[in-house]
């Protein structure tokens, strides 16, 4: 479970994700190119869950925990900078797309 360092506190049905940078290699080690990676700013993001707020995902079956890895809509959101320097995303329940079993 990752330690919120960021200074950030999300509110209601809020939450605080770390988005992970986007891949530059493919597994074998090719360096992808330019464009690939453009195409990758209009797809989902992985994301690592640091914070939740406290009514966040009270309508759902399932609920969701810190430091759980999950899929967000790509444009979601607000892009802050925290406290430790690092940039983490505020974004609302509803804008999970889904949990990430690695």
């Amino acid at each position: 479970m990752q330690t919120n360092t960021s200074g950030m506190v999300p509110v209601d049905l809020k939450m605080l994700v770390k988005v992970d940078p986007p891949e530059t290699r493919t597994a074998g080690g090719i360096i992808m190119p330019e464009s690939s990676l453009e195409k990758q700013k209009y797809a989902a993001q992985k994301a690592t869950i640091i914070a939740i707020g406290k009514s966040c995902f009270a309508e759902w079956i399932e609920k969701l925990n810190e430091g759980e890895r999950v899929l967000i809509a790509q444009y979601s959101g607000a892009l802050l900078k925290g406290a430790d320097g690092e940039d983490y995303r505020i974004i609302r329940d509803e804008d999970v797309i889904a949990r990430l079993e690695e």
